[in-house]
């Protein structure tokens, strides 16, 4: 009962995220998209390389409090003890992001010239730059909302709130005229106001001044490891541009950079499943409950992969159409990029919330392991290939990385506590939807004229096969009733016919 009950709320709090997380990847995405159409994909470029340096210097700046935090709040009952986990974060961070500030003002003309095209992309990278510590206090206030599992709130402040924000402010500027600029503005002021709601949200559950306990030693001794993982792991994700920037030109760069938002669509699934899941498995592991841990594992990656295959199919079948349809025709020569990038994102959200159940299992060091082993694939694969085939090249290293990253998780897991992504049952599914789907698609490509209407047409009939797929190939299991109840609450109406498919426990 109690473990249905967490699968129930993982499942509540997935449909939550699902809305925000959806909400706020649309709003990115639309973000984006609008920059490429009003910006030249040089400018767009430009735009890219800034962003991701200041989401390296948030990364290492939180120095893995972000996930410490919920972590141990889960774990305390004292109210002193829970405020003083999260102004322990504060007291740790705030400093570190002062100094990281410090360093790129510095150097910022050198900056510039390594990686920026444009010269007045200092001003640029001075707006990103002033922008740091305000992500990383409200991000902060976000992950202590995340202690409390208090999921709308979190959708209100980080999903909502700050991507609606920019995409306002971003409007406005581009609008009244002005260029790449605008982004800086956007991002800096949203972040600003998003600290303010974010704190404003926070002290619904508790006082915000109070006494408090620090706990340094305990989070810190938690969360080094993840500095280095959590900066590699973010690396992962941004190597790419950077290191494009410095190789070849912002156009390449803005190129690439319209095929990797879409392609980290793939993971949207897999984001909304996380947001509980970290605190009730380390919770779980606490009460030394293993089977409650691989059962919440195990559901949520099986219907990760699920309801995450048909996009990935799309992507696969038809990327140059997916890049031109958003971007613009300029971006159509990222279609490749896309679809190599896509089979990457496809197979990290597939495996499931595998680094959350290391760190709820307390490997945050082998962690670091892995995300470094991968980085090193990345950056090794970025200046071979980098050099030889530009934008595709960094594609196929990003593929490989997190191949190579979620291959040694699983060894880990499997080895040491029987945790594996898939039963035996579910493993039907994972290996008959692209056996079936994958040549249909192609096939599918090569006989019916590609517009608009037919690849709508072709993702409905995708979607509605890979749950005939799962059904046919009798897939479900006796916890997939949590998640039809769950979907049954969702819709109002109870699905006829479902529970004679689902075996009993």
């Amino acid at each position: 009962m109690d473990r249905e009950h967490d699968l129930g709320k993982i499942l509540s709090s997935a449909g939550l995220v699902f809305v925000g997380t959806v909400f706020g990847s649309v709003a990115v995405l639309f973000e984006r998209v609008l920059l490429g159409r009003v910006l030249s994909a040089s400018a767009y470029g430009e735009f890219s390389i800034a962003v991701d340096l200041m989401m390296l210097a948030v990364t290492l700046a939180l120095a893995g409090y972000q996930q410490g935090i919920p972590r141990f709040m889960a774990r305390y009952d004292s109210p002193a003890d829970i405020r003083g986990t999260w102004v322990t974060g504060l007291v740790v961070t705030l400093p570190i992001a002062g100094g990281i500030c410090v360093l790129l003002l510095v150097f910022d003309e050198t900056i510039v010239s390594l990686l920026f095209e444009d010269a007045r992309s200092l001003s640029l990278l001075l707006l990103f730059v002033l922008t740091i510590p305000f992500v990383v206090t409200f991000s902060l206030g976000v992950s202590a909302i995340r202690g409390f599992e208090k999921t709308r709130y979190k959708i209100v402040a980080e999903d909502i709130g700050y991507p609606s924000l920019r995409l306002l402010v971003l409007a406005l500027l581009l609008a009244a005229g002005m260029d790449v600029i605008a982004t800086g503005y956007s991002y800096l002021i949203a972040a600003v106001l998003t600290t303010v709601v974010t704190f404003a949200l926070l002290r619904r559950f508790m006082p915000l001044f109070g006494s408090f306990t620090l706990h340094v030693r305990e989070i810190t001794a938690f969360s080094t490891p993840l500095v280095v993982s959590t900066v590699v792991s973010t690396l992962l994700a941004r190597t790419d541009t950077l290191m494009l920037g410095y190789f070849r030109s912002s156009t390449e760069v803005g190129i690439y950079n319209s095929a990797y938002p879409l392609a980290g669509a793939l993971v949207l699934l897999l984001g909304t499943f996380g947001y509980l899941y970290l605190p009730v498995a380390s919770r779980l592991d606490n009460k030394d409950d293993l089977d409650g841990v691989k059962t919440l594992y195990t559901m949520t990656s099986k219907w990760t992969y699920v309801l995450t295959f048909p996009i990935f199919v799309l992507f696969v079948v038809f990327p140059g159409e997916i890049i031109s349809l958003t971007f613009g025709d300029e971006y159509s020569t990222g279609g490749v990029a896309l679809a190599i990038l896509s089979i990457g994102f496809f197979i990290n959200a597939a495996v499931g919330r595998n680094r959350e159940t290391l760190s709820a299992f307390g490997y945050t060091k082998f962690i670091l392991i892995t995300n470094v082993a991968a980085f090193i694939v990345n950056v090794v694969g970025n200046l071979v290939l980098i050099p030889l085939y530009g934008f595709i090249g960094a594609a196929v290293a990003s593929a490989a990385s997190y191949i190579a990253l979620n291959i040694l998780i699983y060894a880990f897991l499997s080895r040491n506590f029987d945790v594996r992504p898939f039963t035996e049952t579910s493993i039907r599914a994972v290996v008959a939807l692209p056996l079936v789907l994958l040549p249909f698609g192609f096939l599918f490509r090569s006989v019916v004229p590609i517009t608009l209407l037919t690849i709508c047409a072709f993702a409905v009939v995708v979607t509605v096969l890979t749950i005939g797929i799962v059904i046919a190939s009798r897939s479900l299991e006796s916890y997939d009733l949590v998640f039809v109840e769950f979907l049954e609450e969702v819709i109002q109406r109870r699905i006829p016919g479902i529970r004679q498919l689902i075996p009993d426990s």
